[in-house]
């Protein structure tokens, strides 16, 4: 049972991590539209021959746009692997959880009245 209670303990931390990866994440995502608005505002000219999508394409490859987007991009594979971590740890607390249950039912039951008597 101690082990199990350490167990569960890293199970805690690594949910924790989870929620840390999660606002990481969603950091990332703000940074990335900030930086994609940025980048339109400062290439829209407002002239008539200024297209929607020209601006766009422009936008992508702006320097801070791609360096935002490779800083969501890295946030986002630390959420997922955490997010696995986090359901690996689950699945195996079931099935130590499981097993101790097993091998406590498999013991003799002691019953109060019996521990007093010779």
């Amino acid at each position: 049972m101690e082990l199990f209670s350490q167990f569960i303990g890293w199970q805690n931390y690594v949910s924790v991590s989870l929620a840390e990866a999660d606002v990481a994440e969603n950091d990332a995502e703000t940074a990335v539209k900030y930086a994609e608005a940025t980048a339109l505002v400062e290439t829209w000219t407002g002239a008539k021959e200024d297209r929607v999508t020209v601006a766009r394409a422009e936008r992508e490859l702006a320097p801070d746009v791609r360096k935002a987007r490779d800083a969501y991009n890295k946030a986002y594979a630390h959420r997922k692997r955490v997010s696995v971590l986090v359901d690996n740890f689950e699945r195996s607390a079931a099935l130590i959880s499981r097993e101790l249950s097993r091998r406590i039912g498999r013991e003799p039951v002691e019953r109060r009245q019996q521990r007093w008597s010779p």
